[in-house]
C-alpha cells in the first residue's frame, strides 16, 4: 500500500533529523564538558594527552547520549504528528496506526544494537587505550606523581620519593631516579626507611596493570625489625604494579573478557593476588608443619644455607597464635661455619619465614633472645641474636607450586578464625564470590540498558501521541521520566547486586523497570493509541 509507505518514510525523515540533531548537541555538552573524564577519574593529565583523550571520549558520549536522542526524537516527532491531528486524519482513512510504528521500531532497533555494542566494546576498547597511550609516556607519569606530596607507590610495599629524573631516550620505559627518600612496608608495618643515591626503575605493561622493577644502589636506611642503621651499594626492588589514571576494573572490560574471567575467575588479577597471597600463607604452615615433623622424628632440626649449619634444639616447640610461626622455650642453637662452631642458649626463641612476594623470595629466620654465646672457653650476652633468612627447601617448593586452586581454598578447613591461612582462605573466597557478583551484575546492567532503550523508544513515540507533545519540553518530559525510572532501577539494581545478601534481589530490581515499560507500552499501545 503506496500511503503508509509514504507516510512511514515522512515519520522516519523527520525522526531523523530530530535523532541527528540532538545526538549532535548532547555529545558535544557530555564530550566537551568533560562530563566523561570526571566519570572515569582522569585527574592527571598533560595538555598533549587531553587532546589526545579527547578523540576517545566524544565517541564514549555518543554512546551515553544515542538513548536519549532516539527517545526525544521519537516523542517530538510523533507528538507533532498528534497535534497537527495527523493521526485523526489517517484513522479517517482507514489506515492502521500502529503500521506507523515502523520507523520508531526500525530505530529504536538500532538504538539498542548500537547501545549495546558501545557499551560492551567500545567504552571498554577506550580504557584500553587511555591505559596504553598513558603507560606509554612513562616519563611524564612518573614526573607528575612525584610531583605530589604521596611520591610514588610500588604495589603498596615501597614508597618513593626524588628530587630529580633522567628519562633514558633510547629505551622508553626506563626511568632513573636521583636523589630519593623511601619508605618499605609490610602491610601496616614500616620495614626499613632511609635515602638512596638513585634508583634505577624499568616498566612492563600488561593487560590489567603497568609494573615496575628496578634497583636502588647507594642505601643507607634504618631497619626498625633488627633496631639498627646500615649501609647497601644496591638492593633488587622486585616487580610491583604501580597505579596507573584508569585502574583495572570488571566494570571497564569487554563482553568477550567478562565471559572468560566469569568461566575462569582465577585469571582476574584481584582473585590471582588473593590466592597467591594465599598460597605464601599455606606455604609457610607447610614450612611450620615440616619443622614440627621433623624436631618430633630426631628431636631437632637442621637448616643450612650452603656456608652455614645451625642444629636446633628447644625444650618446648608451639605455634605462635599471631602468625603462625614457632615459638621455643629454652633453645639450643649449634652453629657450623668454616670450621667455626659456636652455642647459643636461649630462654626463648621464634622461627618465622619471612614475607616475600613469593615463598621462594621468603626465608627460614631464627631470633633468640636473652641469648648466651659460648665459643670456646668464652661466653657472651646479647639481648637478641638473628639467623638467616635461610632458603626454604626447593622439594618444598615444588609441593606449595602443585596446589591446585581447590586445595588452596579448603586449606582453612580444620583452623580456628584468626589463624594466618584460615583469614586468607577467607579473603580470597570473598574476593572470588565478589568477582563472580560483579561480572554478573556488570553484563545484566549493560544487557538491561541497552534492552531499555527498545522499549523506552516505542514508549516515547506513544506517549507522544497520547499527549500531544509537540512541544519541546513535553517531549523532554515524556523521555526523562520513563527513562530516569528505568536507569535508577538498573543502578540500583547493579549496586544491590554487587553486595552478596542482595544479589537476587539487585537482578530481579534490574530488570523489574523494563518489564514495567514493556507493560506500559502494551497498555498504551492497545488501549490509548488504538482510541
Amino acid at each position: 500500500m503506496t500511503i503508509p509507505w509514504t507516510l512511514e518514510r515522512y515519520i522516519f525523515r523527520e525522526m531523523g533529523k530530530t535523532f541527528l540533531l540532538t545526538a549532535a548537541a548532547m555529545t558535544g555538552v557530555l564530550g566537551l564538558g568533560g562530563g566523561v573524564l570526571e566519570m572515569i577519574e582522569l585527574g592527571e593529565v598533560t595538555t598533549g594527552q587531553l587532546l589526545r583523550l579527547m578523540g576517545l571520549v566524544l565517541p564514549v558520549a555518543a554512546a551515553l547520549t544515542l538513548p536519549i536522542a532516539a527517545l526525544f526524537s521519537a516523542a517530538a516527532t510523533y507528538g507533532r504528528l498528534s497535534a497537527d491531528n495527523e493521526f485523526v486524519a489517517c484513522r479517517s482513512s482507514g489506515i492502521n496506526l500502529h503500521v506507523l510504528f515502523l520507523p520508531t521500531v526500525v530505530l529504536s532497533l538500532a538504538s539498542a544494537t548500537v547501545t549495546f555494542l558501545f557499551v560492551n566494546f567500545l567504552i571498554p576498547g577506550m580504557v584500553r587505550n587511555l591505559n596504553e597511550f598513558i603507560g606509554a609516556d612513562v616519563g611524564s607519569l612518573i614526573e607528575q606523581r612525584l610531583a605530589r606530596p604521596r611520591g610514588i607507590t610500588l604495589g603498596g610495599r615501597y614508597r618513593i620519593y626524588a628530587d630529580d629524573t633522567t628519562i633514558d631516550a633510547g629505551e622508553s620505559n626506563r626511568v632513573v631516579l636521583h636523589r630519593v627518600a623511601f619508605v618499605e612496608v609490610d602491610g601496616e608495618e614500616w620495614v626499613r626507611h632511609g635515602t638512596a643515591r638513585a634508583v634505577d626503575l624499568r616498566f612492563r605493561r600488561d593487560e590489567s596493570a603497568l609494573r615496575a622493577a628496578g634497583v636502588m644502589s647507594g642505601l643507607s636506611f634504618y631497619d626498625r625489625r633488627s633496631g639498627r642503621f646500615a649501609d647497601l651499594d644496591e638492593q633488587v626492588i622486585p616487580t610491583n604494579e604501580l597505579p596507573t589514571l584508569v585502574p583495572p576494573q570488571i566494570k571497564f572490560l569487554n563482553l568477550g573478557e567478562l565471559i572468560r574471567y566469569w568461566a575462569r575467575p582465577q585469571a582476574w588479577h584481584e582473585f590471582a593476588d588473593a590466592l597467591d597471597k594465599l598460597r605464601g600463607s599455606v606455604g609457610r604452615r607447610m614450612v611450620y608443619d615440616a619443622l614440627l615433623e621433623a624436631n618430633q622424628a630426631e628431636g631437632h632440626i637442621v637448616l643450612t644455607d650452603g656456608a652455614t649449619r645451625y642444629t636446633i634444639q628447644a625444650k618446648s616447640w608451639q605455634r605462635a597464635p599471631r602468625d603462625g610461626g614457632l615459638e621455643l622455650g629454652e633453645a639450643t642453637v649449634e652453629e657450623e661455619h668454616a670450621g667455626r662452631r659456636r652455642t647459643f642458649i636461649a630462654p626463648r626463641a621464634t622461627i618465622d619465614v619471612t614475607k616475600g612476594d613469593t615463598l621462594a623470595e621468603s626465608g627460614v629466620r631464627v631470633e633468640l633472645y636473652e641469648v648466651k654465646v659460648r665459643e670456646g672457653q668464652s661466653t657472651v650476652e646479647r639481648a637478641k641474636e638473628t639467623f638467616g633468612p635461610i632458603a626454604v627447601s626447593p622439594v618444598l617448593l615444588q609441593q606449595v607450586e602443585a596446589l591446585s586452586e581447590g586445595q588452596l581454598l579448603s586449606a582453612g578447613a580444620g583452623l580456628a578464625p584468626g589463624e594466618p591461612v584460615f583469614d586468607r582462605v577467607e579473603r580470597a573466597t570473598t574476593v572470588l564470590d565478589n568477582t563472580l557478583r560483579k561480572i554478573v551484575a556488570t553484563i545484566s546492567e549493560r544487557t538491561a540498558f541497552s534492552v531499555s532503550v527498545f522499549v523506552l523508544v516505542i514508549l516515547g513515540a506513544a506517549l507522544g501521541i497520547v499527549f500531544r507533545g509537540s512541544h519541546v519540553v513535553i517531549a523532554f518530559g515524556i523521555s526523562f521520566v520513563p527513562s530516569l525510572i528505568v536507569i535508577m532501577t538498573i543502578v540500583t539494581g547493579r549496586q544491590m547486586a554487587c553486595n552478596a545478601g542482595t544479589h537476587w534481589l539487585g537482578l530481579g530490581l534490574m530488570w523489574s523497570g523494563l518489564v514495567a515499560v514493556a507493560l506500559l507500552d502494551w497498555w498504551t499501545l492497545t488501549k490509548w493509541v488504538r482510541r
